[in-house]
């Protein structure tokens, strides 16, 4: 007769150990909170090497601005400070031919005032800290996301961090140097 005794107590001891287990799961007075808008998402580059890569801006299905590495057939050499960059002018070339279809399949997207015309871009001309790109279309009509689409992708493909100015020469004038609104974060060491 001990083994029901037996059983019904190691039952009993099993109701209490997931009663006292499930304590904890149940919560420990930590409130539900509503999602807090923190700002701009971080840059970091954490992206294949610059060789086999292009860094293109596109904006994302809520809007943001955002980096989107395209990998490259054959590498190209990376620009170097001051030296004319026609590694710049085909990553701006590659922007303004727009998404490709995977990058649209996932909700990517330029300014609607950025004309899809991939033979836009003409030249460009690094000089010191100011990178100088000349394009065959009206630059004074470009709304500001056009724009910070084009300073972003240029000013990444010039400089790893991004830390040039950017100045649009169209057929209309000469648009002021701009900063990408974009910087780069540096990489947690692990």
């Amino acid at each position: 007769m001990r083994k029901p005794v037996f059983r019904a107590r190691r039952a009993g001891l099993l109701a209490a150990l997931l009663v006292v287990a499930s304590a904890p799961l149940a919560g420990c007075g930590v409130q539900e909170t509503a999602v807090i808008d923190a700002g701009r998402p971080a840059v970091a580059d954490l992206f294949p090497p610059r060789e086999g890569r292009m860094l293109l801006f596109f904006f994302s299905p809520s809007g943001e601005l955002l980096p989107v590495p395209r990998i490259v057939e054959a590498p190209w050499p990376v620009p170097t400070e001051g030296a004319d960059g026609p590694d710049v002018r085909a990553v701006v070339t590659a922007l303004l031919a727009g998404p490709d279809k995977a990058e649209r399949r996932a909700g990517l997207r330029s300014a609607p005032s950025l004309p899809r015309s991939a033979s836009a871009a003409d030249r460009v001309v690094t000089d010191g800290p100011t990178v100088e790109v000349r394009l065959r279309l009206r630059v004074t009509g470009l709304t500001g996301p056009a724009r910070d689409q084009l300073v972003c992708t240029a000013a990444f493909a010039a400089h790893a961090q991004g830390a040039v100015s950017v100045s649009l020469v169209g057929q209309d004038g000469r648009l002021a140097p701009a900063d990408c609104p974009l910087r780069p974060v540096p990489a947690p060491v692990r």
